[in-house]
């Protein structure tokens, strides 16, 4: 087969890169993942498992701290097409799945957005591996944290945009691309850093070229995106405002640790770096090499008016990086506006320096290299220059394998699976495995958008399925699915019964009594005699927001064909 430059060839390039990126979790294919891959392998089996052995659409999650929300979880995908990768592989090996096909969607995404600034293709193949191959992103997959596998999708939104005074389809595009952020696993960190570039990028754009034509259509792909991904974004929005997660907004990173950031070649998810490390390696592991800086400043150097945007953003985000260093620091201002007010983890907009001084590196190397056309030492010069392009690839390359290699070291459990749901207490989390077991972990991670854990617990870490604040009455049986809560009880006297499950807005008893919370647990009143509780779960707001994505794709579609 003969590869056509401009169609094939550099794809599958990037999906063999993409296949050496995630060979280590690949080769494990049935291995249980460290840290945060216990948490988020069970957000993506819950989904999964409630339509497998329940035939339930995944609205509640009863499996993590007692009840929590799932469908309109932030880091939940259900109307995503990765849902598919878990229903077909199981939620351990569709997860690693996703990492590759994110790496591949990043690396080709990043290359054509970087071509469409006007890099060349090979140069912006040096962009693509510094950038979405760098250990920033290796870092965070391998402590499992699959929410920023999204970022895959930042490249092509941006493409999409500046792209879209020369087709306005390309509007529809980026929306979406937003859309299929919100309504995978990103819907917060993603989402939030994903606009937040946008902004400011298209921004200085518009400020460059004195027209608001980028910022229109930013506008516009946005609108598309949000109005798309309704169905998810309007119950995640009003969940978070009546639960608000406090933030970290006096978190800072000493100035002095950016050697070690940005320049040390000591990247693990085990390593500590400078004294003041708060947070674990991967949010802050950033690795941009010398000679990619040197070849960014040589841009700035010889063209600087034409790539000076770049170097704003990455002013700002380093210094949106270093957090809370005054009242004016960019982290301290950011914080007080919403969705930004929960943030924390201040080293993760060192992801957006790493892919400014990429890009700049490319325009370097562009523009060294036309500066040695007809120069008597052209063929030597060239020579370097390309040297120095793939010890830049083939760094990052070498740097990511040990830590995407340090993933998975936990063999696979063979786990029974009860057909009666309970609540459990391990002394440290083993969120997947209960799950597998179909038990309720009350010991959990605590994420954006969760509770603390809530259960009836007596003496010696016992867990109790109910409680009986007044009255009495004997529990004739109980039947747990993660969506419905079926009760037969035969009252001897009237009262208030708590069951150990958390409680919702969105549980509704199907004859129509009244649910309240005690200590935020599921609470409801019972008569003497015979009875049938039956309770149910939907996410609120899920039909307003489902007439809203239909009513936008509706919309978008006649769009589409009119443009």
């Amino acid at each position: 087969m003969v590869f056509k430059k401009s169609k094939l060839l550099f794809p599958a390039i990037y999906f063999l890169l993409a296949v050496y990126y995630t060979l280590p979790f690949l080769l494990k294919y049935d291995f249980w993942g460290v840290r945060d891959w216990d948490m988020f392998t069970t957000l993506a089996a819950v989904p999964a498992g409630t339509i497998v052995h329940y035939g339930q659409f995944p609205f509640w999650n009863p499996y993590l701290g007692g009840g929590n929300i799932l469908f309109h979880h932030p880091q939940v995908a259900v109307l995503s097409p990765f849902l598919l990768f878990y229903l077909i592989f199981g939620a351990v090996v569709g997860l690693k799945l996703q990492v590759l096909v994110c790496y591949f969607l990043g690396f080709w995404g990043s290359h054509r957005l970087t071509t469409s600034l006007g890099i060349s293709r090979w140069a912006a193949m040096m962009t693509t591996l510094a950038y979405f191959g760098s250990v920033h992103f290796a870092l965070h997959f391998a402590e499992g944290h699959i929410s920023f596998t999204h970022f895959c999708f930042l490249p092509w939104f941006v493409y999409f945009v500046m792209n879209s005074s020369k087709n306005r389809r390309n509007v529809i595009s980026a929306g979406a691309v937003l859309a299929l952020i919100i309504l995978g696993n990103s819907a917060a960190v993603v989402l939030l850093y994903t606009l937040l570039f946008s902004a400011l990028f298209f921004g200085l754009c518009s400020l460059e070229t004195k027209k608001i034509t980028y910022l229109k259509y930013l506008l516009v792909s946005v609108l598309a995106g949000l109005g798309l991904a309704a169905v998810k974004f309007v119950p995640t929005v009003v969940y978070m405002i009546q639960n608000k997660w406090e933030g970290n907004p006096d978190e800072s990173i000493p100035i002095t640790a950016l050697g070690s950031i940005f320049f040390g070649l000591k990247h693990s998810l085990f390593t500590r770096n400078f004294p003041q490390q708060y947070w674990n390696w991967h949010e802050y592991g950033a690795y941009i090499s010398p000679l990619l800086l040197l070849l960014a400043v040589m841009a700035l150097f010889l063209h600087f008016r034409r790539h000076r945007i770049w170097l704003i953003v990455a002013l700002f985000f380093l210094l949106l990086g270093l957090g809370n260093f005054g009242l004016l620091s960019p982290w301290t201002l950011l914080t007080h506006l919403p969705g930004f007010s929960s943030a924390r983890c201040t080293g993760r907009a060192f992801h957006f320096v790493v892919l400014s001084v990429s890009i700049l590196g490319g325009f370097g190397f562009d523009s060294i290299r036309e500066r040695t056309v007809g120069h008597r030492r052209q063929k030597l010069l060239g020579s370097l220059l390309n040297a120095a392009a793939v010890v830049v690839i083939f760094t990052n390359l070498f740097l990511v394998w040990p830590i995407m290699n340090s993933a998975f070291t936990r063999e696979p459990k063979e786990i029974i699976r009860s057909p009666v749901f309970t609540h459990v207490i391990d002394r440290e989390s083993r969120t997947y495995e209960n799950y597998l077991a179909n038990r309720g972990s009350l010991v959990t991670p605590w994420v954006p958008a969760y509770h603390p854990s809530r259960g009836l617990v007596g003496a010696a870490d016992r867990v109790f399925m109910e409680h009986f604040l007044h009255g009495e009455a004997q529990v004739v049986n109980r039947h747990y699915t993660p969506n419905r809560i079926v009760y037969e009880i035969d009252g001897q006297h009237e009262g208030d019964m708590v069951i150990s499950m958390g409680y919702d807005p969105g549980w509704r008893a199907v004859d129509g009594r009244r649910l309240w919370q005690e200590q935020g647990l599921i609470t409801f009143a019972f008569q003497k005699g015979p009875q049938r509780v039956v309770l149910e779960y939907r996410s609120p707001y899920f039909l307003l927001g489902l007439a809203v994505s239909v009513i936008t794709a509706l919309a978008l579609i006649v769009l589409w064909r009119r443009w």
